[in-house]
């Protein structure tokens, strides 16, 4: 599932954007990261227990979402992602992530030319926008726009961040490019505030 979070992220993912501070412009409740973990705990159960022809669709909200991020999955983060902060909106969504360059280390970057890796060092906050293309049970994010604390980047750059940090993560991934949703999700649709997932 952290697929599907982080790459909204999605994986999983923000209007609820990150400061200057890198922390997110909202406050976590513990309440709402409980809310969602047990909807993915009820995804992983009915798929276990699923029955030829039975459907299952399930909402998150973006406050269950960005809570269950903030307090519970960002520990499993690899050291390079500090934050990631979720806006979902008519089929697209906004991920707003403060990167640690210096943890993410300015190899894992192939496009990075080496006399403007200087720029690259420290934590710098990526907010992308995109949708979250889903079908037959994969999903992958398409950028569309991104900004790079208050600068514009390449397209082909942010892509290459994007896919650096999600190989860092356990398990690796690349957000950019068509994975298995895990619990037999066939699709997940994005909404102003909050996605529903089929499964």
């Amino acid at each position: 599932m952290a697929f599907l979070l982080l790459s909204l992220h999605f994986c999983w993912s923000s209007v609820a954007a990150q400061r200057g501070s890198g922390k997110p412009a909202y406050t976590a409740s513990k309440a709402a990261a409980e809310q969602c973990n047990l909807k993915l705990r009820n995804l992983e159960n009915f798929a276990a227990k699923r029955k030829s022809g039975q459907k299952q669709t399930t909402r998150f909200l973006e406050g269950e979402v960005n809570s269950y991020l903030a307090l519970d999955l960002s520990l499993k983060y690899h050291p390079c992602l500090k934050s990631l902060v979720m806006t979902f909106e008519e089929n697209a969504m906004q991920a707003v992530a403060a990167i640690d360059f210096d943890r993410l280390g300015n190899t894992s970057i192939k496009f990075l030319p080496k006399l403007i890796s200087f720029m690259f060092s420290g934590t710098h906050t990526l907010t992308a926008q995109g949708q979250l293309l889903s079908k037959n049970g994969y999903a992958n994010f398409h950028l569309e726009k991104a900004r790079f604390d208050n600068s514009t980047l390449p397209k082909s750059l942010v892509e290459e961040i994007i896919t650096a940090v999600g190989r860092k993560q356990n398990p690796p991934f690349d957000p950019l490019q068509p994975s298995e949703m895990p619990y037999g999700i066939k699709e997940v649709d994005v909404h102003p505030g909050y996605i529903i997932v089929y499964q």
